[in-house]
């Protein structure tokens, strides 16, 4: 059970302020925590998917319905998994925001050599391969996490393409805002 309003609930509240209803992905150990919140969330449907490029598809033509879709991969090889998807959304101008579960924010500082990586003790790889397709790239932290959740989804919802979201675990606990 979900006890305080944490950063993944203001992100999740900022999704439905953008007018998405359901979240596409597949669970994953980097994201686990995420899928907790999502699962518990007021208006927020979890739709799990078979891999993570179906989830890609699924959150593009949701966005095409809808006006904005939203995808969760784990770190590395599920959120390499969607890139054609989420690539085919940049195309296409779909305003999509790809939530990628990451190792907590300890591990990265220290480079820790953690499954999911290149085992290089560098956390920025998959963030930069998301870059082109992307109109907009976030990794949040304690300190800009409420920030760079509006400016990734405005600038999203502004310009029709997809955006990118790295949201390591634990992060603190968060005041709701209006956008």
């Amino acid at each position: 059970m979900v006890s305080s309003y944490t950063v993944a609930d203001y992100l999740l509240d900022r999704l439905a302020d953008c007018g998405v209803e359901s979240l596409f992905g597949v669970p994953g150990d980097y994201n686990l925590q995420f899928l907790d919140h999502v699962i518990a969330h007021r208006t927020l449907r979890w739709v799990g998917c078979a891999n993570e490029l179906n989830a890609a598809y699924a959150a593009d033509g949701y966005a095409r319905m809808q006006g904005s879709g939203a995808l969760l991969t784990t770190y590395g090889v599920g959120e390499l998994s969607a890139l054609n998807g989420v690539a085919g959304s940049f195309a296409e101008h779909v305003p999509v925001l790809h939530i990628v579960g990451a190792p907590c924010t300890g591990a990265q500082q220290r480079r820790e050599c953690l499954h999911h990586t290149l085992g290089d003790g560098d956390f920025d790889h998959f963030r930069q391969m998301s870059a082109p397709i992307s109109v907009a790239q976030g990794v949040l932290t304690a300190r800009n996490a409420c920030q760079e959740i509006d400016r990734v989804l405005q600038t999203v919802m502004h310009h029709r393409r997809p955006g990118y979201l790295l949201l390591p675990p634990m992060l603190p606990r968060c005041r709701r805002r209006s956008l």
